[in-house]
């Protein structure tokens, strides 16, 4: 049985954010006892809104670590078929029926207020065998949050809107019945009526109409009667133009002269004593007269076929993060300086995001790392030491579902998901901390810590999907690298001393600190706040 130890019941704090993250301004070279545990609970919170970007086809000019929102990528000035490009047939059937051939969908100013957190609670055990090498697991509970706001401008009035609203279906009925009464009267002209020039006229009225009513009809609610002369179109939008919009105003003038070339041919059977029905085709089509609201756009983004994804609201996960196993070797334990060699493998226990959610967090990256670190206190007298720590790891490679788009294009379609094999970068990270012991129980520290990860790299598993997808996985790594550096200061207070000269009842060591990332590049790295309790 493993003897009692003052460390026995150590409790203190060195959560990590993510893997190879910064470690607590607590962190030391301190050799456990031999023959000893330790229980290690504690809590970390990263809280970020911001990140570090890069230049991007939307900000060519932008230079790299500038500061901007973390949903940027999800807004626009006008939001329409170049985001969402699912959107592109439906842009493309109203140019060919509003006869604009430069009409562009847009949906308004629309802004994504993203605000991010994740919780790590790191339950670590360690046993020391003897007084130079210890082995640890450390299993993290993780809770990712991600809030989001997706906002348009509230002032209908306002230019910021944009030239498309929301419709009901069955709003377009009469629409729809009015149109297949025409064109089958039309059809019955053509082939039964009197001969010579009204067979003519009909015919020729048919073969114009068609293409626009038809198409009219099934971009509002495609009808499902087979026996219908507009079944078989395409899938209906999910928004016709604003009737006070240029596009809309266009569909008005083109259903208006489609009225005049049905009543000419009903005006023309009926002076031959043929009936055909009197129809009203302009005022059936109740164009929208309100611009999409948020609601909407959420609505949008799930129901569209198109994306098939989250409705961009808050996310919150909660579960197991990525395992870790492993432990240290102490090199030095000297009055002046103290020295370990960690050896941690990382477990792809975690859960990674969701590929059809765009904006979830897991928790963890689910594949598994090695990684090689040192940590060195130096003492320089007995109230001033310093610890100095490295650490580098491999990640090893892994495959996945993602759905293949770049960074900065996040509203990929449900049509781009594909299995990918992922190479996470390999990272390095240096932490340097002066530490000033105010007593015999309390202590000081300063951090700063330095995090570099590569880019990571992707390739599809199946080659077939490049040409179904159309771009390369390679865009799924682009601003992918991370480097950022943090600052931060801590306080520990620790019985352990005492505890040794009976004059405390438990021995426990408490450590809290903040740090705040200060300076970033990468296009993608958070610039986050991060305590650690």
């Amino acid at each position: 049985m493993p003897r009692a130890t003052p460390a026995a019941t150590l409790l203190f704090l060195a959560g990590m954010l993510v893997p190879g993250a910064l470690h607590a301004q607590g962190e030391n070279a301190l050799p456990m006892p031999s023959g000893s545990f330790r229980v290690s609970i504690g809590a970390d919170w990263a809280h970020y809104t911001n990140r570090f970007g890069t230049a991007s086809p939307a900000h060519p000019g932008q230079p790299d670590g500038t500061v901007e929102p973390i949903g940027v990528d999800f807004g626009s000035d006008s939001l329409g078929a170049q985001q969402l490009t699912f959107l592109v047939p439906v842009q493309n059937q109203l140019r060919a029926l509003t006869g604009l051939p430069g009409y562009a969908i847009d949906i308004g100013n629309t802004r994504l207020v993203l605000d991010a957190s994740v919780r790590h609670q790191p339950i670590r055990i360690a046993w020391a065998p003897s007084s130079r090498l210890a082995f640890q697991v450390m299993v993290p509970i993780v809770r990712s949050r991600m809030s989001a706001f997706l906002g348009l401008p509230q002032d209908t009035s306002t230019s910021a809107h944009g030239n498309v609203g929301a419709i009901t279906p069955t709003a377009f009925d009469p629409f729809r019945l009015s149109v297949d009464s025409a064109l089958r009267a039309l059809r019955s002209g053509a082939s039964t009526g009197p001969t010579g020039q009204l067979q003519a006229k009909a015919e020729s009225a048919l073969t114009r109409l068609s293409p626009l009513l038809c198409g009219l009809s099934n971009l509002a609610s495609q009808t499902t009667d087979p026996n219908s002369p507009c079944f078989g179109g395409p899938a209906p939008a999910p928004f016709l133009p604003l009737g006070t919009s240029v596009a809309g105003e266009s569909i008005s003038v083109q259903l208006g002269r489609a009225q005049l070339s049905y009543d000419s041919v009903r005006l023309a059977y009926q002076s031959a004593n043929v009936t055909i029905p009197t129809l009203s085709l302009a005022s059936a089509y109740a164009l929208p007269t309100a611009p999409l609201d948020s609601t909407a756009l959420r609505a949008l983004l799930i129901n569209s076929g198109g994306i098939g994804g989250d409705s961009l609201s808050e996310v919150v996960r909660t579960g197991i993060g990525d395992i870790e196993v492993g432990g240290w070797y102490q090199l030095a334990n000297s009055p002046s300086w103290r020295s370990q060699v960690a050896l941690t493998v990382r477990l792809p226990t975690g859960k990674m995001d969701d590929p059809n959610n765009l904006i979830d967090i897991g928790t963890g990256d689910h594949q598994l790392d090695v990684e090689v670190g040192f940590r060195n206190d130096f003492i320089l007298n007995k109230n001033l030491w310093v610890h100095a720590g490295g650490r580098y790891a491999v990640q090893m490679s892994d495959n996945l579902d993602r759905r293949v788009a770049p960074w900065y294009a996040p509203y990929a379609p449900d049509s781009s998901l594909a299995n990918v094999n992922r190479k996470l970068g390999d990272y390095y990270a240096i932490d340097l901390v002066p530490n000033w012991q105010l007593d015999d129980a309390l202590n000081f520290g300063l951090g700063w810590h330095y995090f570099h990860q590569a880019a990571s790299t992707f390739s599809y598993a199946n080659p077939a999907d490049a040409i179904r997808i159309g771009l390369p996985a390679s865009d799924l790594g682009l601003a992918t690298s991370e480097t950022y550096m943090r600052i931060g200061a801590g306080l520990t207070f620790s019985t352990l001393e005492r505890f040794e000269q009976h004059r405390a009842r438990l021995p426990y060591r408490v450590t809290w600190s903040y740090n705040s990332t200060i300076w970033g590049r990468g296009g993608q790295t958070p610039k986050s706040g991060v305590m650690i309790i």
